[in-house]
């Protein structure tokens, strides 16, 4: 039976969506679940740095674990970038005039790595209520743990039928 990925009732197929009664609200086909299972919260595939710079409503619609996947990511890149300006501007203090262009652009692709960052921390501060300081190995270990703990699937037992009682 299909079921909402909510609330784990039957859902309503129409012609392009379906729709939850209890929930009132449509659901894409690909969010409708099975016999009141869960959604599963593991992305498909692990995102890439070209997902970071999806414009911001689009970066709104990845999980969250994508998401905390792609801050690490745009954080290295920003590092990386920073660093490149660092030597850019070590050069020039030397004298080395010709690395004024690519000082002037590694500081314009800082600050759209350091935007980048600053929109995905906040997305996921709305979501988990803070913003992770270092996301490691082991942050994303945990996360992934916790995630695979088992949940009940969302099935409620119909009332029991009355036993005639014996006079």
């Amino acid at each position: 039976m299909k079921t909402c990925p909510y609330c784990g009732s039957g859902v309503q197929n129409h012609q392009h969506h379906y729709y939850c009664g209890f929930c009132k609200m449509k659901l894409d086909r690909s969010e409708v679940q099975e016999n009141g299972k869960r959604k599963n919260l593991f992305p498909q595939q692990h995102p890439t740095i070209e997902d970071a710079k999806k414009p911001t409503p689009e970066l709104m619609k990845l999980s969250t674990v994508e998401l905390l996947y792609l801050l690490k990511l745009a954080r290295k890149e920003r590092s990386d970038t920073y660093n490149n300006r660092y030597i850019f501007i070590q050069a020039m203090k030397q004298g080395a005039k010709e690395f004024s262009d690519a000082e002037q652009y590694t500081y314009k692709e800082y600050e759209y790595w350091t935007r980048k960052c600053f929109v995905i921390e906040n997305i996921l501060r709305e979501r988990i209520g803070f913003i992770p300081k270092k996301i490691n190995k082991e942050f994303i270990q945990n996360m992934v743990e916790r995630m695979q703990q088992p949940v009940k699937d969302m099935n409620i037992q119909p009332p029991k039928k009355e036993v005639e009682r014996v006079k």
